[in-house]
């Protein structure tokens, strides 16, 4: 079918009706929350609260939102085990009316391109942006037959389920090449001679921060990582800022190839992360939070074995017990501290065969992700083409979905 026909707009108040059922009060209540962007209702862990608070119970299959993060995709389905918890109205439920499928529903107004339309329309502080329930009511949607909206719902799930699919796969090979790598890296203790850190570390630089733009570099241009970059097990020279021009004398510390990058200031939970780095990225530059590790002899010390050993959750906690801070929320590491820690060094061909092994699973990783990649690029086209009335299902597709309907009736 062509996408030049319109489907008929309709006040979101036409499809839901906001729900008032009085609750517990805030320090009894079995709570609810709303994740961010679209990743569900899940059990809050607040137990406290005011005995003045007023809260609501809220039942299974009733569409939820987050006044106060609508902005950032606080949208969601409750789930059957979650019949009979409860939120304030800071966090409405409305129950479906009318000629709406819940799953179609929810995908419309999940998308950034429909909620980001009440920017303007929210309430309060730059920081407390709250959506109203009447101005959420109020907004109109475009509304495809009832069968439609069943049969992209259909075909968006299918889709979802392919990335989740293979989202589990990657979490299952990563919890496999933790359990062979890390588990063949007990094996050579007999043979190992202890060292510290230091005794097998050349350098150990930080880079110099500096003034940068919220974009990706241009081609001539230089780039300065992001924490970000060494967070999550694998380096991403994707997660820079292009550095300006007028701060080019000050950078220091370019990403060499054959090192280890390590998160010297961060949060808590990812201080002491750190990152092998494969190749050399000239015009890439570390800023003061990271450390860029090399090693004084590539004959006794294989890098990509030691970045194993570095990021293995022993050497992880050893690194978080080191960070020192007075926040709670920012830790920093002590280069002295860090270059004394001691650890098992066994021959090099031991070291070697690791990193082999490592790489070997790593490639198969890396082959998997860039699919998975292309999967959530197609399904958020896909999703965007058939929600916004651009991609029209044929009547073949459809019809079945009427057929459904009519047998169940």
């Amino acid at each position: 079918m062509s996408g030049d026909h319109h489907w008929p707009p309709v006040k979101i108040s036409d499809l839901i009706r906001e729900s008032r059922i009085k609750g517990s009060n805030g320090s009894n209540a079995r709570k609810l929350t709303i994740r961010l962007y679209g990743r569900g209702i899940v059990a809050s862990s607040d137990r406290g609260g005011s005995e003045a608070t007023n809260y609501y119970v809220r039942k299974a299959g009733q569409f939820a939102y987050s006044k106060l993060d609508c902005l950032n995709g606080a949208f969601g389905i409750i789930p059957p085990h979650l019949d009979g918890y409860e939120t304030t109205l800071d966090l409405p439920a409305f129950d479906f009316v009318g000629e709406v499928d819940p799953s179609w529903f929810l995908k419309t107004v999940a998308r950034p391109s429909f909620y980001g339309r009440f920017k303007f329309a929210a309430i309060g502080s730059r920081k407390a942006n709250r959506v109203p329930t009447d101005e959420f009511l109020a907004t109109r949607l475009s509304l495809p037959p009832l069968a439609e909206q069943r049969a992209i719902a259909d075909i968006l799930d299918a889709a979802e389920e392919a990335v989740a699919k293979t989202e589990a796969l990657i979490e299952a090979a990563n919890i496999a090449r933790g359990a062979i790598v890390f588990g063949h890296l007990g094996d050579f203790r007999a043979a190992s001679r202890e060292v510290k850190l230091g005794d097998i570390v050349k350098s150990l630089e930080a880079g110099v921060s500096v003034n940068s733009e919220k974009r990706l570099k241009n081609e001539g241009e230089i780039g300065v990582l992001k924490t970000s970059s060494a967070s999550f097990g694998t380096f991403r020279p994707d997660e820079h800022k292009a550095v300006v021009r007028t701060e080019y004398s000050r950078v220091s510390t370019p990403v060499r190839g054959d090192c280890i990058i390590i998160s010297r200031m961060n949060t808590p939970e990812l201080v002491g992360a750190n990152v092998y780095v494969d190749r050399t990225y000239p015009d890439l530059y570390l800023p003061d939070r990271l450390w860029l590790l090399d090693v004084k002899d590539r004959k006794a010390v294989n890098v990509r074995w030691l970045a194993l050993v570095l990021s293995s959750e022993r050497f992880r906690n050893r690194l978080s017990a080191l960070a020192t801070g007075t926040s709670g929320t920012m830790k920093n590491l002590s280069k002295k501290l860090v270059l004394g820690l001691r650890l098992k060094l066994p021959p090099i061909d031991e070291q070697e065969r690791i990193a082999a092994m490592a790489l070997s699973i790593d490639e198969r990783l890396s082959a998997e992700l860039a699919g998975l990649d292309q999967l959530r690029l197609f399904h958020a086209s896909l999703a965007q083409e058939l929600l916004s009335g651009r991609l029209r299902l044929p009547d073949s597709i459809i019809a079945r979905h009427r057929d459904k309907a009519g047998q169940a009736a």
